[in-house]
């Protein structure tokens, strides 16, 4: 059975969604019959750069196309023929894997000079084009800017800065972009209806959520939903194979910084470590979302292309009533600043548990700043043009919002890590500690042998503390994967979060006399130095 997006791949260009500007253009020159030489489509994965190329190498070469249309017919032999992929004239090459100057010699310049077998044009669709080297380039650009009459050049990339400058100026460049939530989510539940399945709504928007504006992302997670083979999908059922997105997480730890939720903003951030997402990336989007909220403010959101749903973006315009335009500069430099730390960061999800203390304290702080009024002057405004010094603010609401996000953040702390003293012993730990060696190996097989030197020293709260014989083997250990591996076959063990401390051994110094380090040295044919 074909996956979604290759079942569902649209067949005309009516079909095609998000990137209207570019069909109509398209289309125009199609029935005009001012067909370009050379096409560059650059954006996003997943937006429909190969699936409008192969639209277009179908239309220009369609037998029964009417003539005041753009459309293929789909029907005729060559339609049926391109749809499969498997006519002789249009020729699809990858450039990711063939990169070198001999393959475009072959491929590419030698058989752009015979012509087609059975079409009018010969359509030559290079995706990936920008992994084409430097001498491939080079030995492509005299063909690509004066082709032979019947060929026709498609070149795809998602990255767009990476192509020489000499060849995009010699195509007709259209630049895709990222499709719209309410567009993906409309093509989702159309596809659920074709195969007539129902899933709930809030399904189909954490799919759309998830693709970050691919279509084609979307459509291989909705078919993977769809192979639970059940009459009805709902969210209970898509837990493990759909966690939260990352633009649902990052708006639920935004609200909750509104909010001064702690507890949620620090879960949130655990949450998303352990499903394995990228904080750099986490943090990123965050600042885009600031961004966004600025632009409301300065009622210049219309310049911002957002990937949110309609309720997203609610919530957004809601939150813009609760922060002031000053303190969210200061929330958009705080986390610039923090979004830095994290590379470098020892636990990595500590600068945005930080961030979160830190905004808590600056959108919660009630005080507003006052103009100072001396009792011997009058309280008439002023009448130069100097501006009034602004008082510095009371710092003590600060204060008392710092500590009450501290009081916070312990609690939090305490809830996520467990430090409260555990049910499992030492000596069953120990008991396991070998099977616990032999699951984690199975992930990482390098943790068997370093994990086999180790020695479990003691259980001090929820803590195991081990000791390992070499620092190069602590940093190996306390990687966060690694770790988090460990951890996890502990605490599938014995149902407890069960955290690890690792230490080196102090090394043993042996001392002996002078003549017996002599006469050890004098046996292995040395001396002893001084």
């Amino acid at each position: 059975m074909p996956t979604l997006y290759r079942k569902y791949r649209p067949g005309t260009f009516a079909d095609v969604s998000g990137q209207e500007t570019i069909v109509q253009t398209l289309q125009n020159e199609i029935t005009m019959g001012r067909l370009s030489h050379a096409y560059l489509f650059a954006g996003p994965r997943g937006v429909g750069k190969t699936t409008l190329a192969r639209l277009l190498a179908k239309a220009i070469n369609c037998e029964r196309r009417k003539k005041d249309s753009a459309e293929p017919c789909n029907e005729c032999a060559t339609c049926k023929t391109i749809n499969t992929g498997r006519h002789i004239d249009v020729i699809e090459i990858d450039a990711a894997s063939q990169t070198g100057v001999d393959n475009v010699r072959e491929n590419i310049i030698e058989n752009a000079g015979v012509q087609p077998t059975m079409l009018k044009h010969k359509i030559f669709i290079i995706d990936e084009v920008h992994m084409l080297s430097t001498s491939a380039f080079n030995a492509l650009l005299k063909t690509l800017e004066e082709p032979p009459a019947h060929v026709v050049f498609i070149l795809a990339t998602t990255e767009l800065h990476k192509l020489p400058a000499t060849v995009v100026s010699r195509c007709e460049r259209f630049t895709f972009k990222k499709i719209p939530f309410e567009q993906i989510v409309s093509r989702l539940k159309n596809i659920c209806k074709e195969e007539k399945i129902k899933v709930d709504d809030e399904v189909i928007n954490r799919v759309a959520h998830k693709s970050e504006g691919g279509l084609r992302d979307a459509e291989s997670l909705l078919g993977q939903i769809l192979s639970l083979d059940l009459k009805k999908i709902t969210t209970e059922d898509i837990q493990m194979i759909l966690p939260l997105s990352s633009s649902e997480a990052i708006l639920n730890y935004l609200e909750s910084l509104v909010k001064n939720d702690l507890a949620t903003a620090v879960t949130i951030v655990n949450e998303q470590l352990e499903a394995g997402a990228d904080l750099n990336q986490f943090a990123l989007d965050l600042l885009e979302m600031l961004r966004y909220l600025l632009l409301i403010e300065m009622k210049a959101e219309k310049t911002f292309v957002a990937n949110y749903s309609t309720e997203a973006i609610k919530r957004l315009q809601k939150m813009t009533t609760d922060i002031p335009v000053n303190r969210l500069l200061s929330l958009i430099d705080m986390t610039v600043k923090r979004r830095v730390e994290i590379k470098s960061a020892p636990i990595p999800q500590l600068p945005l548990e930080l961030l979160a203390v830190e905004a808590g304290a600056l959108l919660n702080a009630t005080t507003t700043p006052t103009l100072p009024i001396s009792p011997t002057t009058s309280t008439t405004p002023p009448t130069t043009n100097i501006p009034p010094t602004i008082e510095k603010p009371s710092q003590k609401p600060v204060e008392n919002a710092i500590k009450a996000i501290a009081d916070g953040i312990k609690q939090v702390i305490t809830t996520i890590t467990h430090d409260g003293e555990i049910k499992t012993t030492l000596e069953e730990i120990k008991l396991r500690w070998k099977e616990a060696i032999d699951k984690s190996a199975s992930k990482i097989p390098s943790l068997s042998i370093i994990l086999k030197m180790c020695t479990l020293k003691a259980l001090s709260g929820n803590t195991l503390i081990v000791t390992v014989p070499y620092s190069l083997h602590k940093e190996k250990l306390d990687d966060p994967r690694n770790r988090g591996i460990i951890e996890g076959t502990l605490e599938a063990f014995f149902n407890e979060r069960i955290r690890l401390a690792f230490e080196v051994l102090e090394p043993v110094v042996v001392t002996t006399s002078d003549s017996e380090a002599q006469s050890l040295a004098m046996d292995f044919g040395g001396e002893v130095v001084n």
